[in-house]
This record gives C-alpha cells, sequence and structure tokens, in this order.
C-alpha cells in the first residue's frame, strides 16, 4: 500500500505529485489512473496522470468526449469524500454502448471498462482520483476500494496545501509585478538592516552602483557622508515604535542624489524597514496620457501639465516647445479650465499625487 508519506511529499514536490498517480495505480494494482485537483468542478488546476495513456490521447479526451464520461456523470449528487465502485453505479451494457467506450477506448486498441473513483473536496479545493482496470482484468474489490478510501483524506489535505501554496505564489507575483511596475527602487529589511526584497529598480540600482551598494546582505551608500546619514536613519527606523518616515540624499557618480524614504512598517507579527529610493531625473512617460484620459487635456497640454510637475517654470515650458510664452498662458487657461483649478500651485499638488509609474512593453 502506498505510505501517507508520499502523498504528503506531493504537497509541495512537484515531480512527487506527478508521480502519485501511479503510485496509487500500483498500490491496488491499477491500469491506469489520474488525479488532479482545482477551486471547483470544472475547474482544473493540476492533473497527475499515470501515464498509461499518451498527452495526446488524453487531450483528445479532454476535446471531445469528457461530456460522455459515464463514469464522471455518475459522480453527480453522490458523497464527496468516498470511493465509489463505478461497476455497481454504472450497468457494463450501458457502459458497452456509450460513446467513449466506442469512440475513444477501442479505436485506440484497449479495452479499459472497470473504474474506482470520486470526489475529494477540502476547503474550497476539489479533486477528483480515478483509477482503471481493463475488461478482461478482475475487478476492485472491498479491499481496493478499502485501500483508496483511507488514502481520501490525506489525499484531500494534499490537494488543499498545493491549492494555499498554489494561492501564496500567485499573491507574490502579483505583488512582485505592483512593485515593479512603480517606478521607485524598493527595498524591504529587517529591522537588524538585512534585505529580505527588492523590486526590479531596485535590483537595477543595485547592479549600477552608482549610489547604494550590497555588503553581506546589508545596504551601504558608497559616498561616504551619504553612508553615514543612511545608516543613522536605518538604525533610528529599527529603534522608533511608530510609523513615522525619514528622508535623505544619497549621493550618486554622476546625475541628481538619490532622495531616499525611510521608514518603519508592521508585518504581521514582525516589524521591517521599507526604504524607497526615488530618482528625480526618471521621467514617468505614462503620466501624459493618463493626465488625457482624466481632464480631456490635449496632448500640448498634458505635457505642460507634466513639465510643471517636473519643477520647470512656463518660461522653460516656452523655450523648449518653441512657443511665445502667451500660448502656454492661453494653454494654461485651458488646463485650469478642464481640472477645475485655480492656481499652478494648486495644479501642481494635485498631479504630484498621482503614482509615477514605469510601464514597459
Amino acid at each position: 500500500m502506498i505510505r501517507t508519506e508520499e502523498i504528503y511529499d506531493a504537497a509541495t514536490d512537484d515531480a512527487a505529485f506527478d508521480q502519485l498517480a501511479s503510485r496509487l495505480a500500483a498500490a491496488v494494482g491499477a491500469r491506469s489512473a489520474v488525479l488532479h485537483w482545482g477551486q471547483g468542478a470544472a475547474q482544473v488546476s493540476e492533473i497527475s496522470y499515470s501515464g498509461y495513456f499518451s498527452d495526446e490521447q488524453m487531450a483528445l479526451y479532454g476535446q471531445e468526449f469528457v461530456h460522455d464520461d459515464l463514469w464522471g456523470a455518475a459522480l453527480g449528487g453522490r458523497a464527496a469524500n468516498r470511493v465509489w465502485d463505478f461497476e455497481a453505479v454504472v450497468p457494463d451494457a450501458t457502459y458497452e454502448r456509450s460513446r467513449i467506450y466506442n469512440e475513444w477506448i477501442r479505436p485506440m486498441g484497449d479495452d479499459t471498462f472497470r473504474c474506482l473513483g470520486g470526489v475529494i473536496q477540502r476547503g474550497d479545493t476539489t479533486g477528483h482520483i480515478g483509477l482503471h482496470r481493463g475488461r478482461t482484468q478482475k475487478s476492485f474489490d472491498v479491499q481496493d476500494r478499502a485501500a483508496i478510501q483511507e488514502c481520501i483524506g490525506h489525499i484531500g489535505r494534499m490537494f488543499d496545501i498545493r491549492h494555499r501554496l498554489d494561492r501564496a505564489s500567485h499573491h507574490g507575483r502579483s505583488l512582485q509585478a505592483t512593485l515593479d511596475l512603480v517606478e521607485h527602487a524598493i527595498f524591504t529589511l529587517s529591522m537588524a538592516g538585512r534585505l529580505i526584497h527588492c523590486n526590479g529598480a531596485a535590483e537595477g540600482m543595485l547592479r549600477r552602483q552608482d549610489a547604494l551598494l550590497l555588503r553581506q546582505h546589508h545596504l551601504f551608500a558608497r559616498d561616504g557622508q551619504s553612508d553615514a546619514a543612511l545608516q543613522t536613519a536605518l538604525r533610528a527606523a529599527a529603534t522608533r515604535e511608530g510609523t513615522q518616515a525619514g528622508a535623505l540624499f544619497v549621493q550618486r557618480e554622476r546625475g541628481l542624489p538619490y532622495m531616499l524614504s525611510v521608514s518603519a512598517i508592521w508585518s504581521g507579527t514582525e516589524r521591517q524597514i521599507v526604504l524607497i529610493a526615488t530618482d528625480p531625473g526618471v521621467h514617468d512617460a505614462s503620466l501624459t496620457s493618463r493626465l488625457r484620459a482624466l481632464h480631456g487635456l490635449t496632448p500640448a497640454e498634458a505635457d505642460i501639465v507634466v513639465a510643471l510637475c517636473e519643477g520647470k517654470a512656463l518660461e522653460d515650458v516656452s523655450q523648449e516647445r518653441g512657443v511665445a510664452l502667451s500660448t502656454v498662458r492661453t494653454q494654461m487657461k485651458a488646463i485650469y479650465s478642464k481640472t477645475d483649478c485655480r492656481r499652478q500651485s494648486e495644479l501642481v499638488a494635485r498631479f504630484t499625487r498621482l503614482p509615477r509609474l514605469t510601464l514597459t512593453d
């Protein structure tokens, strides 16, 4: 009989999960087996096949015969977490006349005719199990059914673990994609200053080594004075009880210095340090299109708002665009009207609050 450890190995080991159907089949002398789970009867997230049928044959089943599966249909309305012997549920004569037997099983030179199977439910995870023998093989007996029934609870818990891990992995991927969307470099540190995680922009910053360095999993600034300020800010974040933020400049080899914001946050029952590095020279290419979508600005009007948010004066905008200052002032009147703002300071304050995004193709 299959060992319980083999079932739970499949909870975290993909290879063990792939092999589990074969191990269950071998445990009761079945010729083939299938095991799958999802978040509902109609959704399949993962499948473990014993390998008796080829991938092409299983693909044909999924495309043309899944709705003709009498054994699967017979499970409807039956109790979950119980193993059923389908010889007692679907008469041999009915199965022998079925489309799935005559148009899928027999044309491939096979005689699969007997099945043990059932629905496995644990939390919001629904799984199915099926073990099969050929027509010339002996029927499944009470001992075979009891042996698989003994495994059902463990298989259900294994399905639930894989579901939770899959959900956590999906959440992690979604979180990473969100952090990568933000143009700021974001570092998460332990209270001892050890790097826990960083987004794509932060990884790029460390690769450039133009301002911050990573040594033994701790962050340092290249510039001595900047590093002294950084370490002081990290120590302050680690000791204060609140979540108030500190800020500092970190000099770089060329260009404007990075602006670093440092704060302590709670993550579950633990506090962590979040360090956000802003490159004042980075231009958000998506801001123009978002301003146009929000307020119906023309491309020229949106460009003026972006320039003002970057700290430029109207005279600078006039010179860069090669238009008269009076033209820019006229466009500003249209911008005020469309955005319901009265002053330039109000306009800048409103739109500098929009998140700065890094969009990739």
